[in-house]
């Protein structure tokens, strides 16, 4: 038996994957792989392109065929084998244990092979038996009826899967032209009001040049504090939001998903369209809710996802600490807990040292070839992944794969800790402080 099974496996390597026969004239292509020259050159008939291996399937160029010499050598010492010994082998193998005879007919009743004696004995009388070839014609017709079977349901699989794909596509198709429709509105509002504003400043700016052309007399006499406190105020109210988010490297963005002042720590200072958060080194008078971070400087998004691929883009800023993700809408708000995924917290942060990934027992240091002005959180409820990407490179920085959701909703998940100076501002009464730091940041949520 163990010498069959050797002589079966040389035989096996030693024939082609095309005509089953032993290598004639064996050459090689790219991918490896060897077939009769014969056979290749028939399989590749009327073929210009798209050359392809028989075997694994890669595309290959027609000139890369070339002779297998080596190969052709243990062809020629294969065929020089005395294989009677293993032939004899087989024949005994192939009769019959009781009475040595040929097994040439086949009981299907017992479905096994016996031979003409066994076929005239008491055991097998009843029996419907027949010739080896026509039980093997029968048992081939069986096995094709099957393999037709399954070839149908799989073209009926790849129907249904084609359908699902062309409604997906379509689907997607009319999200993609309602969100281009939505982004041409708010670009035609942004120029509408850009137009409008200008056309105040400039309205500012004649009624100004005209009180000085007035003679000097006049002009001292009239004392227009009026269009000097306007100009000033204007550009306060138009230019104050734009100047301020240049300092804090945040802007203002279109969001589906928005930041949950409710889970804010009081050290963190929301805008009032709950876009942007900043660190501030005094802590706020605000509601002590059980949602509310009391520990880390930390805040959720306003919505949770149980399922479904979602991704929302954050920008960053290139100074002190910060830290984007996701987390289980029952982390721990009032401890100390470790920022780890075995805390219900999956997450990427920054600080002096470079980038890390919150990883358990150990950060994960990233080294990474240029330095993000967006980060890309992609979640996968289903999968259980969560991925981070340069938003405008479009490079992979890390993955977590497997997290554990447990089919617990998952939301945004924001820390931001600076060290800056505060500064109290202008035009408030003593009481009220508004404090910035050049550590802040924002975040753009792209549609799910």
């Amino acid at each position: 038996m163990a010498a069959r099974r050797s002589v079966e496996s040389l035989q096996d390597e030693a024939s082609c994957s095309i005509c089953l026969e032993l290598f004639q004239d064996p050459v090689s292509i790219h991918c490896g792989h060897s077939f009769c020259r014969v056979c290749i050159t028939q399989n590749w008939k009327g073929l210009t392109t798209n050359f392809s291996c028989p075997r694994c399937r890669e595309m290959v160029p027609q000139e890369s065929i070339r002779p297998n010499w080596e190969l052709a050598n243990i062809i020629e010492i294969a065929k020089s084998l005395n294989l009677q010994p293993v032939r004899e082998v087989e024949e005994r193998e192939n009769l019959c244990k009781e009475h040595q005879e040929a097994l040439k007919l086949f009981c299907e009743d017992e479905e096994r092979l016996i031979c003409v004696v066994c076929d005239k004995s008491k055991v097998h009388r009843n029996h419907s038996v027949v010739p080896v070839d026509e039980a093997a014609r029968e048992y081939k017709f069986l096995v094709l009826l099957l393999l037709m079977a399954e070839k149908q349901k799989i073209v009926t699989e790849y129907e249904q899967l084609h359908k699902f794909l062309e409604e997906q596509e379509s689907f997607l198709l009319a999200h993609l032209e309602k969100m281009d429709m939505e982004i041409m509105n708010a670009h035609k509002e942004i120029l509408t009001r850009l137009l409008e504003e200008t056309t105040s400043l400039g309205t500012l700016i004649k009624e100004v040049e005209k009180i000085c052309q007035q003679p000097d007399c006049e002009l001292l006499k009239v004392r227009p504090q009026a269009p000097q406190t306007s100009v000033k105020a204007l550009a306060e109210h138009q230019l104050g939001t734009v100047c301020r988010s240049g300092k804090e490297n945040v802007i203002v963005l279109l969001a589906q998903v928005t930041l949950d002042p409710n889970t804010a720590k009081a050290k963190l200072y929301l805008s009032e369209d709950c876009k942007i958060v900043r660190w501030g080194r005094y802590e706020q008078k605000l509601p002590s809710n059980p949602e509310r971070f009391k520990f880390h400087p930390c805040l959720l998004g306003s919505r949770g996802f149980t399922s479904g691929w979602h991704c929302w883009e954050v920008e960053i800023s290139r100074e002190g600490m910060w830290a984007v993700g996701v987390a289980k809408e029952s982390v721990p708000r009032e401890t100390d807990l470790p920022l780890v995924p075995e805390e219900d917290i999956w997450a990427l942060c920054h600080i002096s040292s470079g980038y890390q990934a919150l990883t358990h027992p150990t950060v994960t240091p990233l080294t990474l070839h240029s330095v993000p002005q967006r980060i890309r959180i992609c979640l996968d409820c289903r999968e259980g992944r969560v991925v981070f990407f340069d938003a405008v490179s479009k490079t992979r920085i890390f993955a977590f794969r497997q997290a554990s959701f447990k089919g617990e909703a998952v939301y945004p998940w924001f820390l931001v800790r600076g060290s800056g100076r505060g500064k109290k501002t202008q035009n408030q009464p003593p009481s009220t402080h508004s404090w910035e730091t050049n550590e802040g940041l924002g975040f753009v949520p792209i549609p799910p």
